[in-house]
């Protein structure tokens, strides 16, 4: 008899988790595609997942789910016990239930944070029009000071940046509390941890304010620096050849000096957006629904297919 190979297990079978578009480059990007498209062991698959959850959840939150696992002590208990809910899972399915994707609707109704995207939606409005104001200015104004930067200049770039910065750090509240609050129903319900969340938008979800800052921020700090140490430099070599006064040369070494510094600080903004995207792809690995996979979504979409597979009478 002629010998078949089986078919990969269920749980090898479901795609990489969605991760924000965009370039990757360098050992960040190998190291997102790796995870996203690994094919580990149940066992292993299920402890990383674990430990994963585990430091995602507060204190408070791991306290709330302890007694369903039965793991009121140590932290490894924990992290033990959650592994081998989410190993069952990986193996054998998770059960159906009935409210489950209700539930979990109703809890990203609460979620949504409204008032806070609204928010963060003006403020990203607001550092778009101070953006658009400055150009105008800098384009009309060029042809009438060209020895002078255009009146009102540099009070539209502070204010640029400051909406900016304060969209991200709006939206990263949002986002924070919306994620906290669907964990929060999570760990109130017995064994969900191990079947995932089944969200119709995932955790961490992209937010226009985070975004901007992260794709702009680096670019910025590396024109910034680019121009600074370009411009100390001229100045350096202009008071060495005229022998200049120490004001000039003082001035010089500042800007070279902050030149250096924001070169710097777009590497370490590049560094961190890597490790976030890291975070980001191995959290939504940990938080996959291993539920009835689109059967109740399905119904809305396509109900007669389901009437010719019966899935429709429950």
């Amino acid at each position: 008899m002629t010998n078949i190979p089986l078919p990969p297990p269920k749980h090898l079978q479901h795609g990489a988790p969605a991760v924000p578009a965009g370039p990757f480059g360098g050992k960040h990007a190998a190291r997102i595609r790796a995870i996203a498209s690994s094919s580990q062991l149940p066992t292993e698959r299920a402890r990383a997942d674990a430990i994963v959850m585990t430091a995602w959840l507060t204190t408070t939150q791991r306290a709330r789910y302890a007694p369903s696992l039965r793991a009121e002590g140590r932290g490894e208990d924990f992290v033990e016990h959650l592994a081998d809910e989410r190993r069952v899972v990986l193996e054998e399915g998770a059960d159906p239930h009935a409210d489950e994707l209700d539930s979990a609707s109703r809890a990203e109704r609460t979620a949504r944070q409204l008032p806070l995207r609204i928010l963060e939606t003006l403020l990203a409005l607001g550092a778009l029009a101070f953006f658009a104001v400055a150009a105008l200015r800098t384009e009309y104004g060029a042809g009438m000071s060209r020895d002078a930067l255009p009146a009102g200049l540099v009070p539209l770039l502070v204010g640029t940046g400051l909406c900016l910065i304060a969209a991200a750090v709006v939206g990263a509240v949002a986002t924070r509390r919306r994620d906290s609050l669907l964990l929060d129903w999570a760990v109130s319900r017995p064994g969900q941890l191990g079947r995932g969340l089944p969200l119709r938008r995932p955790l961490q979800g992209g937010s226009v304010g985070p975004a901007l800052l992260r794709g702009v921020g680096p670019a910025v700090l590396v024109a910034s620096g680019i121009i600074a140490i370009c411009v100390g430099a001229a100045i350096l070599l202009i008071t060495l050849l005229s022998d200049a006064d120490s004001d000039a040369t003082t001035l010089a070494l500042w800007l070279l000096g902050g030149g250096v510094l924001a070169l710097l600080l777009a590497v370490i903004a590049v560094q961190l957006r890597g490790r976030r995207l890291e975070q980001i792809v191995r959290r939504a690995r940990a938080a996959e629904w291993f539920g009835a996979q689109g059967a109740e979504l399905d119904a809305e979409q396509d109900p007669d297919l389901l009437d010719d597979t019966g899935l429709a009478e429950s």
